[in-house]
């Protein structure tokens, strides 16, 4: 069920639902947030590490114009989603299909910021026969193995070659960057912004990014440190993702001035997938997404439609449904 109703909607914005629920195959909870325009083109958002449902909370309106219907899955051990030990690239592919099987979503677009970049290709990589369109935006790669960067600065260095060998420290950091978030939230967002580049300085100032990242980020930390040492374990190592075998169209969005990611395995990553637009971003910073998101959008949105004959069953598609209430739950 993915073809787009194309008229706009008429009526005004309502607040979107933050706290849904589906229960996967196995009894675990994976929880989401539905933004946009429920019947529009799917496109599901992967949150960056650590993150939740709540960081696409400003891309509500942007995809309601669009006629797009934003998905905004949780992983597991993050906000209201049950924790998942041993998880891995491939096995959240499969929660994504299983979370599409239960919202009778045939074909999706999908899209990854940050830490959530790498679970996107994967979702492109192992199911090429529903994702219509990739995108990335200054994403993680590819940091173990034979397609990691030559060179990596001494920061992703430590955070991806020394820590995961060091469980104690790296539960230390990540602990106080939870209390931090939690507790001292103009303190850790003041650091926050000493990290970030000249560009992103006014972006991170407006009020309304300020409270997207705290809120977003303070509730995927509320239920501890394991899920974000989880994800920094699965990204320190090989993949193991088939990711010359994406058919989507692809696209990559990477500011030169990011201090968050490594740069070489972000353009590593794009250089991996077949025929993958890369647009670097001169003095761009990691938020450079917050001024563009009606952009990145609509750029996911018109090469998912223009995919759609590639994918099998598309041509007897309807519009994308509302949630049915028998598939989803409160927490």
């Amino acid at each position: 069920m993915d073809l787009p109703v194309t008229a706009p909607p008429t009526a005004p914005a309502s607040d979107p639902p933050l706290d849904l629920c589906v229960t996967l195959p196995d009894g675990r909870r994976m929880g989401y947030a539905d933004y946009g325009d429920p019947r529009g083109l799917p496109i599901l958002g992967f949150h960056g590490t650590p993150g939740s449902r709540l960081m696409f909370r400003l891309a509500h309106e942007p995809a309601r114009e669009l006629g797009i219907r934003l998905l905004a899955p949780e992983r597991p051990g993050f906000g209201i989603s049950s924790p998942q030990r041993g998880r891995t690239l491939a096995s959240y592919a499969l929660d994504i299909a299983d979370f599409a099987d239960t919202l009778g979503i045939a074909h999706f677009a999908v899209a990854g910021i940050s830490g959530g970049g790498p679970y996107a290709a994967a979702c492109a990589a192992l199911l090429p026969e529903r994702v219509t369109a990739l995108g990335l935006v200054s994403p993680v790669g590819p940091m173990a193995g034979e397609e990691r960067p030559r060179a990596i600065g001494p920061g992703h260095y430590f955070a991806f070659r020394v820590t995961p060998r060091l469980p104690p420290l790296l539960a230390g950091m990540f602990g106080i960057g939870r209390c931090g978030f939690l507790y001292a939230p103009k303190l850790i967002y003041g650091f926050l912004m000493s990290r970030a580049a000249p560009s992103d300085w006014k972006i991170l100032a407006r009020p309304e990014v300020r409270r997207n990242l705290l809120a977003g980020v303070a509730e995927g930390c509320r239920p501890g440190i394991r899920a974000g040492m989880q994800e920094l374990g699965i990204f320190s190592r090989p993949w193991h993702i088939p990711l010359n075998e994406i058919a989507a169209p692809a696209f990559l969005w990477q500011g030169l001035a990011d201090r968050n990611i490594s740069i070489p395995a972000a353009l590593g990553l794009g250089a991996l997938i077949p025929h993958c637009r890369v647009e670097t971003i001169e003095k761009a910073g990691h938020y450079w997404i917050f001024d563009n998101i009606a952009r990145v959008l609509s750029t996911l949105s018109g090469a998912a439609k223009a995919d759609l004959a590639r994918l099998p069953d598309a041509a007897n598609a309807h519009a994308a449904l509302a949630p049915d209430a028998a598939n989803t739950d409160q927490p």
